[in-house]
C-alpha cells in the first residue's frame, strides 16, 4: 500500500487509469477504443477472450497491450506446459506434439522464451553449504548429427550443478576455458577435484595449470571399468592366468588400506614385468606407473572422493531424457533446452533440502 501521506499531493490518476504507450512513435496520447474479440487455446480446451484496444493519436495506431499486428492463438500457459512437458519429462517431442495438438516446430520456437522465464544458474541460491570439492565430468550430444561435448561440474557433497558448457569437443582447449569459468562462479575455495581423465587425457594437465594447489584425484570406479573392459576375459586367451593376476594388482594399487601398503603392491608389479608379455599388459603397466599419483591421491587428502557417483547419477538422468531424442535441431535449442533442465534439477535439489 502507497503511503499518501508521504508523496504529498502527488496525483494518483496515472496509477488508477494507466496511459498506454504507442509501441510505434512512444507516444502517451492514447485512448481507449473498445475491445477485440477473439478465442485462445489453452490446456483446458478454446477459451473466450476480450482483449481492450488501444488507439494513437498521433500516429493514428491501432493497437493493444501485446503491441500491433499480434494475435495470440495459443496461450503463454499452454505454451509453458508444452515446452516443460518435452524437457523435463521422459516423452519426445513428437508426442508432445500430439498430445497437445501443436506442431514440432513450434514448440522448439517455444523454447527461447520459456527458457528465459528461468534463471541462470548462478543466480539460484543455495540453502546447502558448499563442500568446496568438484566433480566433472563430459557428455555427447548431437546437434544436427554433428557431435557436441557438454562439459559438467558439480559441488560433490551437495550434488547442485555448479556450471555447464558446450563445446564442439573435449579438448584441452574446452577443458581450460570450462574450468576458468567453474573457478569464476563457484561461490567458494575449490578444495579438491574429482573427474575421470577426460578424453585424451585432457583434464590432468589442465587441472594442475588452473588450480595448481588443489588435489586431483582420479575416479577409481572409472579406471578400473576402462582395465576390466581391455583386459581380456575369456579362457581361451593363452594370457588368461596374466590378465588375472594383472588385474588384481592393479585393483589393490589403488584401493589398498593406506599408501605403504599400495607402494608395496606397485613394486610387486614393476618386478613382475618380465611375466607380462603381452602388447596391451604393457600399456597398462605403463598407465598405472604415470598415473599413479593422480590415482591414488585420496591417501595423503582424506576428504577426497575415490569416484564419481554424484555427476554419474545426473548423466543417467539426462540420458534417460536423451534416448527419446533423435539429437537436436540447432545450437539455440541445444541452449534453451539445457538452460530449463539444469536450473529445474538445481532447484529440485533446492527444495529437496530444504
Amino acid at each position: 500500500m502507497i503511503d499518501k501521506e508521504f508523496v504529498g499531493n502527488y496525483s494518483f490518476v496515472h496509477d488508477d487509469n494507466e496511459k498506454k504507450r504507442c509501441p510505434s512513435c512512444s507516444s502517451l496520447d492514447t485512448k481507449k477504443q473498445g475491445y477485440i474479440y477473439s478465442k485462445i487455446r489453452s490446456s483446458r480446451g478454446l477459451i473466450s477472450r476480450k482483449t481492450q484496444r488501444y488507439f494513437c493519436k498521433s500516429c493514428s495506431l491501432n493497437f493493444t497491450a501485446s503491441g500491433f499486428n499480434i494475435r495470440k492463438k495459443i496461450s503463454d500457459e499452454l505454451k509453458r506446459k508444452a515446452v516443460n512437458d518435452y524437457v523435463l519429462t521422459k516423452n519426445s517431442l513428437q508426442e508432445v506434439a500430439e498430445r497437445y495438438n501443436v506442431s514440432r516446430s513450434s514448440i522448439l520456437n517455444w523454447l527461447s522464451s520459456v527458457s528465459n522465464e528461468y534463471p541462470q544458474l548462478k543466480s539460484i541460491k543455495l540453502k546447502s553449504k558448499l563442500s568446496g570439492l568438484i566433480q566433472i565430468d563430459g557428455k555427447e550430444l548431437k546437434i544436427k548429427g554433428e557431435r557436441r561435448s557438454l562439459l559438467v561440474a558439480i559441488d560433490a557433497r551437495t550434488k547442485h550443478p555448479i556450471h555447464y558448457g558446450l563445446y564442439k569437443g573435449e579438448t584441452k582447449e574446452s577443458s581450460s576455458h570450462f574450468l576458468i569459468q567453474v573457478k569464476k562462479n563457484y561461490g567458494t575455495k575449490i578444495k579438491g577435484i574429482i573427474s575421470d581423465f577426460g578424453r585424451g587425457k585432457c583434464f590432468i594437465p589442465i587441472v594442475q595449470e588452473i588450480l595448481p594447489d588443489v588435489p586431483h584425484q582420479i575416479c577409481l570406479v572409472h579406471y578400473m571399468r576402462y582395465v576390466w573392459l581391455f583386459l581380456p576375459r575369456t579362457r581361451r586367451s593363452e594370457f588368461f592366468w596374466r590378465n588375472a593376476v594383472l588385474k588384481v594388482l592393479i585393483k589393490r594399487i589403488i584401493t589398498s588400506d593406506c599408501r605403504e601398503e599400495s607402494l608395496m603392491w606397485l613394486q610387486k608389479l614393476k618386478e613382475l614385468i618380465p611375466f607380462f608379455r603381452a602388447t596391451y599388459h604393457k600399456r597398462f603397466i605403463r598407465s598405472i606407473i604415470v598415473n599413479y599419483e593422480s590415482l591414488t591421491r585420496y591417501y595423503d587428502y582424506g576428504f577426497l572422493q575415490t569416484n564419481t557417483n554424484a555427476i554419474e547419477n545426473l548423466n543417467r538422468q539426462f540420458e534417460r531424457k536423451l534416448k527419446n531424442m533423435d539429437g537436436f535441431k540447432s545450437e539455440e535449442n541445444v541452449k534453451d533446452f539445457l538452460r530449463i533442465w539444469f536450473a529445474n534439477y538445481r532447484i529440485k535439489l533446492k527444495n529437496r533440502r530444504s
